[in-house]
């Protein structure tokens, strides 16, 4: 439904000062005494009930946006947590996991984010280097998991909180906007609109403004809507940087002594 949000919402504000001067006509002949005192009320009314609505609906995708960009950069951040911790680890082990926390960053950055852009899904690159940290531990000799207990539990809590936050982000990057929703937010705009035009005006140019500056700002909300509602596409699109950013933190960690 998404796909042709914004020429509907284009015609709808295009379309709105021409209807208002053919209602004119139509109305003209059915004003009598009364006639607004009766209908501004009503459409008070409907226009309150649209506002909230509509108000409640750019609140929510802004909130799943916000969402979806907070737990990114707690997966990047947790990544490089986990890169620094990996340097307490015994020699050989911890060597591997690092080669597996760049392994899955990068898949992450090249391959994961580009699908969950298209379409959404993940990586099997990603898939196999998060596989690869938990197995890494079930390949760790015995004694050597005896003395490094704790600074492996520690990793093993990192390497979860991890994985939770890449389904949480999969998860987030297949969902969008029911289309009931979409029904709701551009039906009752029209029908707020259509309302408007049955209000009278001695002269026709100031009603024909307030109505299309009406059309516009519920156009405008709805396309703010329409952008947040899918946080890793479109103009708005959530991007990799807190990951390229944990790739600088490896190589500092590499380097220093």
């Amino acid at each position: 439904m998404p796909t042709f949000l914004i020429p509907a919402l284009v015609v709808v504000g295009a379309v709105a000062l021409a209807v208002v001067v053919i209602a004119r006509r139509f109305v003209a002949r059915q004003v009598a005494e009364g006639h607004n005192d009766v209908l501004v009320p009503i459409f008070l009314t409907a226009g309150t009930i649209y506002a909230v609505f509509l108000a409640f609906l750019v609140v929510a995708v802004w909130e799943s946006y916000d969402a979806a960009h907070d737990n990114a950069a707690e997966e990047a951040s947790t990544l490089a947590t986990l890169y620094r911790a990996s340097t307490g680890m015994e020699a050989t082990s911890g060597g591997q996991m690092r080669v597996l926390i760049r392994e899955y960053t990068e898949a992450v950055i090249h391959d994961e984010w580009p699908i969950q852009a298209a379409s959404g899904g993940a990586s099997p690159k990603a898939r196999a280097a998060a596989l690869g940290m938990y197995r890494l531990f079930g390949r760790i000799p015995p004694a050597v998991r005896q003395s490094d207990s704790a600074i492996e539990q520690a990793a093993l809590r990192l390497i979860d909180q991890i994985q939770t936050d890449r389904n949480r982000r999969t998860l987030q990057a297949g969902e969008s906007l029911p289309s009931i929703m979409w029904l709701a937010s551009i039906g009752s705009g029209v029908l707020v609109l259509v309302l408007s035009f049955f209000l009278y005006m001695d002269r026709a140019w100031p009603q024909a403004m307030a109505t299309s500056v009406l059309a516009a700002l519920f156009a405008l909300l709805l396309l703010i809507t329409f952008v947040l509602s899918r946080p890793f596409v479109g103009p708005m699109a959530l991007q990799p940087d807190a990951f390229e950013h944990s790739l600088s933190v490896y190589d500092t960690v590499d380097k220093t002594p």
